[in-house]
């Protein structure tokens, strides 16, 4: 987790797609009194996160999707390869769905691909293919995930791209009233 100093100790935080728990470890060692829900659609992720935990009780663990976040609002939503699993028209109904469980000064913390050159093209084809018969993903090509949180009025205010740019992590936050052109 690159932006892992956007949070504070004071933050309500939700992972969505959180799978194994390698994200929570770390994010518990810097912040153990956090506040965090944590959605994850299998079961077996979900056991496998509450054993990294020192202590699972202040985790609220929750086998299922952005369909089962708590009547609650976050301060920070994380969504780490979460997002790119989606076709267009779902994730625009996925990121409005959580975008209506953030506070008004709310950051949205994701971490996804981004394609940017031919080999990313390649590599996303080979992948989407792969996860649509072995996990049955919805998707079938990378979505402009980015596009979306904008369109809900993100704005990114920091980035950082790894694997020579297949990777980006950003940081989003929504305040009230903020309006920017989609790009």
């Amino acid at each position: 987790m690159h932006f892992i100093d956007q949070i504070t100790g004071n933050d309500s935080v939700l992972i969505l797609g959180g799978g194994s728990g390698n994200l929570l470890k770390k994010l518990l060692k810097r912040y153990p009194q956090l506040t965090v829900d944590y959605i994850d659609i299998s079961a077996k992720m979900i056991q496998l996160a509450r054993e990294k935990t020192q202590n699972p009780s202040i985790v609220n663990f929750i086998v299922g999707t952005e369909q089962n976040i708590p009547n609650r609002n976050y301060t920070v939503v994380i969504t780490n390869f979460y997002l790119d699993l989606f076709a267009e028209q779902t994730l625009e109904r996925v990121i409005q769905k959580i975008k209506t469980h953030l506070n008004p000064e709310a950051r949205w913390l994701v971490t996804d691909f981004v394609s940017e050159k031919g080999w990313h093209k390649i590599m996303l084809w080979i992948m989407y293919r792969f996860f649509r018969i072995v996990a049955g993903i919805e998707a079938r090509k990378l979505p402009n995930w980015q596009q979306y949180l904008i369109a809900v009025h993100g704005r990114k205010i920091m980035s950082k791209k790894f694997y020579a740019g297949f990777v980006m992590a950003s940081v989003f936050e929504f305040k009230t009233g903020y309006v920017q052109e989609r790009g």
